[in-house]
């Protein structure tokens, strides 16, 4: 049985232009961040209507929980409605505490009516393992909890939500909340050499890092990469991608697959092999030292 704990700031949106998804009508620059999250995965499969996107996102939460450990605190950045929760329920419930931050109270509400698809009435009993919500930017939630006290923090598919100050920042914030032991899953869309980090994949992304710039950011604040994966892909242009970069045996067991495995459940798995050729990366982290200014 947890214990579930709220920590609130009340300036978190002061003066900060958030909204759901980004209209045309918006200028991307004068936002503050956008509050949109992915879908949640466990209701698409059951109701037998989902993409790559979702098969993608359950497989690198379902990837994130495999490698807690007993006794474990974990902070979910950019928490949303927690699709970790029912993960880190059935695969790893003797973790010490849950601490979850978003921006948005809407997200964090939900985590405390539902799980998955189940509805639950009380989140003490039903997680064995103590919960902590933080409302607020994960820009400044460093300033509500302990430096050094987390083994494990997964950030997925969200530093894409924000400016790219407001990322760096939370960037740093993660240096310092992490363990010196501890690691850090972090994903994003990979934009390539897209000349305006401002034109997006999505109306819910406000500036998509390129993967160089990523690694720059990680490398100045004081993280090292230690593991780099390709999440999904497109299928024409990781295809066409795959023509011009992969090895010959590489095609033909791409081909293979092709014949039995539907796309949907295909490139969310083979652009594992190839990062620089998916649209979406995995950049698995740990602390290299002090950050830097």
């Amino acid at each position: 049985m947890g214990v579930y704990t709220k920590i609130e700031d009340e300036a978190r949106s002061e003066g900060r232009a958030l909204v759901f998804k980004r209209s045309n009508e918006q200028d991307p620059k004068e936002l503050y961040g956008t509050t949109y999250q992915m879908r949640n995965f466990y209701r698409q499969f059951a109701d037998g209507f989902f993409s790559s996107l979702d098969v993608m996102n359950y497989i690198q939460h379902h990837a994130a929980v495999q490698r807690m450990k007993k006794n474990d605190r974990v902070l979910d950045v950019c928490c949303g409605r927690g699709l970790l929760l029912p993960l880190i329920r059935y695969h790893k419930p003797n973790i010490k505490e849950y601490v979850g931050v978003d921006i948005e109270e809407k997200n964090i509400n939900e985590q405390l009516r539902r799980s998955g698809t189940k509805e639950i009435t009380d989140i003490e009993q039903y997680y064995p393992f103590d919960i902590t919500h933080v409302l607020c930017s994960c820009e400044d939630m460093h300033k509500f909890l302990d430096h050094n006290s987390f083994d494990k923090i997964v950030y997925t598919s969200s530093i894409e939500h924000m400016q790219r100050k407001a990322g760096y920042k939370s960037l740093r914030a993660c240096h310092k909340l992490l363990k010196p032991s501890g690691h850090m899953f972090l994903s994003c869309p990979n934009t390539g050499n897209k000349q305006d980090p401002y034109d997006v994949q999505y109306a819910a992304h406000l500036y998509e890092w390129n993967l160089n710039e990523l690694e720059q950011a990680l490398d100045k604040v004081g993280f090292e990469i230690t593991n780099k994966f390709g999440l999904v892909g497109k299928v024409r242009d990781y295809e066409n991608w795959l023509a011009h970069n992969g090895t010959e045996s590489e095609q033909d067991i791409y081909n293979r697959l092709k014949t039995y495995i539907p796309k949907t459940w295909l490139m969310a798995m083979f652009p594992v092999i190839h990062p620089e050729g998916a649209s979406e990366v995995l950049l698995e982290c740990k602390k290299k030292g002090i950050a830097n200014g």
